[in-house]
């Protein structure tokens, strides 16, 4: 194992002891402040080719030849290091003050935190651990920081979510016009990665109104080595990105999230041809549609984007309606997702993504027609924070992309029913999210007994899926119905899982052949740098769904959900089989399991062996992922059951038969009492 190397996990549990010191000192949404300016500067000086660092502008240089005025050293080296580097951060620092805030003696402490690490490139494990660990320290900083870091952090996995919608390639311009911290331009340049293209290729662009949310942004970018992103610290609405000085630049891909429920002053918009579809009130905090409009001017004719908005821009009427109309009618909108709520820090309502198209004619089957999706139950819940998972941002995506509709989740409407509903994009009105009502008692059944086909036969499949036939569940009855066996329902349903016992076996052991399939290709990438780089994932995944979707024991968006949350937990251990290969995998593992003191200790594993004891650690981590849906659907089974039985299990004929013998019972107990 690579020892004394640091991870990205050590990183980010010693930036996070900064907040300790910062605490009480500063508000958390400021943390970023401090800290950015500080880490650029520990990096480009530990890792002199990143940038031009003059040796009087050096960490060590610095505080070796100004110990007692931490601040004003730091404020001259940071406006040396952007003077010998204005390609990357022409005015970066600009309103970075060290001088002021923090006090000395908290500055002191923090530069003798940062100075017990190096952060080069010989001592970290990653290239980008810097930028990832400090990405951490941006999303804890958001949650302590509440609804003052809302506008500037948008959740990790919304920005994944939206890079699935839009789908941006290599060579593509991409923009967020409220950057906030830039994670939108970082997932972007991530899924490019992962489908095999150089995110070098990208060209990323941004801006941000908040001028201590732009600084902090354009440093995480220069952290994860993205040094060609252009950001500008404007607003859109009245300082939109010029591509020569006077013409609107115009991208291929937009994603961002507009602030919330603001005002604007309509004669400090310029450009005003982008309102195109109408102008809403400058008072009721009622600026979305205007951000809208402003994306759908700056896309490039079969461009896309996805913009987050509160759901009042799907109903309200007046000026606003009136927008919404003319971007339906014009064929812009493609989709109206809506997610759950508590998703986005700083409000706890829920909110809905727009999927937007440039002026270019859709393909001949979508023209003048949306897709709806209710995604409000595709999260998980917790305390403080709902969340989207890997499985979610699965389905949803999945979806979109397919135009699949799911009865209670996806469907395809036509402009024509728009129109009918006079504009409105109630996500409510087109999918119907309810719970299907149960079909009503059977009278025959409830009368005589039985269970009535009609109710049975929709779920035959599911549990034949499972390998259990409808005679180990029932025995014949009259025409139109079947019976209980006489053990019982509870009993039958007990038995369901022990039924399924040899498909649900074959269908993980489908799994794990497909997986050992896969794993010269894992074996050929392993330590190359490529695994990422070569779009291993995407190929993975649709090898993946084409092998085990013909079984018909878990769905396609299981499959998907399965794979995507496997990938995300392995997410650290993928990286380092890819920049160092089997051993270093394995060393890690028996490394954490001692650092944890796991009782669970690593075997020994001879030489040449690490690829086959990794590999099938991996398969045993995506067969348990399976295996919990697999475990999920034959709940479902038995509820199903057990509900029949609830509905059927007892008709009126057996209630009267039980009544009787109750009766009999009673004469009979009251004859051996005495009395007549």
């Amino acid at each position: 194992m690579r020892m004394g190397r640091l991870t990205v996990d050590q990183l980010d549990e010693h930036l996070w002891q900064v907040a300790d010191v910062l605490r009480g000192e500063l508000d958390a949404s400021a943390f970023p402040q401090v800290v950015g300016p500080l880490l650029l500067l520990k990096r480009a000086s530990d890792q002199p080719d990143l940038f031009r660092v003059p040796p009087h502008a050096r960490w060590r240089a610095v505080f070796e030849h100004s110990p007692s005025d931490p601040g004003r050293a730091l404020d001259r080296a940071l406006h040396v290091l952007e003077a010998e580097n204005p390609e990357h951060m022409s005015g970066l620092f600009r309103v970075v003050n060290f001088g002021s805030t923090p006090s000395r003696r908290v500055l002191a402490r923090l530069v003798d935190h940062l100075d017990q690490v190096s952060l080069s490139d010989d001592d970290l494990d990653f290239r980008d651990g810097v930028g990832r660990a400090f990405d951490r320290f941006l999303v804890r900083t958001a949650s302590l920081a509440g609804t003052k870091g809302a506008d500037v952090f948008v959740p990790r996995a919304v920005c994944r979510l939206m890079t699935e919608l839009v789908d941006p390639r290599e060579g593509d311009s991409v923009a967020d016009p409220h950057a906030g911290w830039s994670g939108m331009l970082l997932q972007a340049a991530r899924y490019v990665t992962e489908h095999g293209g150089r995110p070098t290729q990208l060209k990323l662009y941004g801006q941000e109104k908040n001028t201590a949310a732009w600084l902090t942004g354009r440093i995480n970018l220069l952290l994860h080595g993205v040094t060609g992103a252009v950001v500008a610290n404007t607003e859109p609405l009245t300082e939109p990105l010029l591509a020569d000085g006077y013409d609107l630049a115009r991208f291929d891909r937009v994603l961002t999230v507009p602030p919330f429920s603001r005002n604007y002053v309509r004669h400090e918009v310029s450009r005003p041809e982008r309102m195109r579809y109408g102008w809403v009130p400058e008072g009721g905090k009622k600026a979305d549609l205007m951000f809208v409009q402003h994306v759908l001017a700056t896309l490039r004719p079969e461009g896309r984007a996805a913009v987050v908005a509160p759901h009042g821009v799907l109903f309200r009427g007046g000026a606003e309606g009136a927008v919404r109309r003319g971007l339906i009618e014009d064929d812009r909108l493609e989709a109206v997702i809506g997610l759950g709520a508590n998703v986005f820090h700083g409000t706890s309502i829920p909110a809905c993504v727009l999927v937007l198209r440039g002026v270019h004619e859709r393909r001949p089957g979508e023209r003048g027609s949306v897709m709806f999706v209710d995604a409000e139950g595709e999260v998980t819940t917790s305390r403080s924070k709902n969340r989207l998972d890997a499985q979610h941002i699965a389905k949803i995506a999945g979806v979109f992309h397919r135009r699949e509709e799911l009865p209670g989740f996806s469907r395809v409407v036509s402009l024509e029913e728009i129109r009918e509903q006079d504009f409105t994009l109630n996500i409510r009105r087109y999918v119907d999210a309810d719970p299907l009502a149960e079909p009503l008692i059977d009278i025959g059944a409830a009368l005589v007994g039985g269970v009535p086909w009609s109710e049975i036969k929709d779920h035959v499949g599911r549990f034949q899926a499972f390998g259990i036939g409808l005679g180990q569940l029932f025995v014949p009855d009259r025409p139109g119905y079947w019976k209980f066996p006489a053990e019982g329902h509870h009993a039958v349903a007990a038995r369901i899982p022990r039924l399924a016992d040899p498909r649900t076996t074959s269908f993980l052991d489908a799994v794990r052949r497909w997986w050992s399939e896969q794993g010269p290709l894992l074996v050929e990438l392993s330590g190359t740098g490529r695994l990422f780089r070569s779009g291993l994932r995407v190929r993975l995944e649709s090898s993946f769904c084409e092998e085990l979707l013909p079984l018909a024991v878990l769905d396609r968006y299981q499959l998907l959900g399965a794979f995507a949350s496997w990938w995300a937990d392995h997410d650290e251990e993928l990286r380092t089989l890819d920049a160092y290969g089997f051993e270093e995998v394995l060393g890690r593992r028996r490394a954490f399991r001692d650092w944890t003191g796991s009782p669970n200790r690593l075997p020994f594993v001879q030489q040449g062996q690490e690829a086959s004891w990794v590999l099938e650690g991996l398969a045993d981590g995506l067969c348990l992922h399976v295996e919990q849906l697999v475990s999920a659907e034959l709940r479902r089974l038995v509820n199903t059951y057990l509900r029949w039985g609830e509905r059927y299990a007892a008709s009126m004929v057996d209630l009267e038969q039980q009544y009787l013998e109750a009766a009999h019972r009673l004469r009979q107990r009251i004859t051996g009492l005495g009395y007549v």
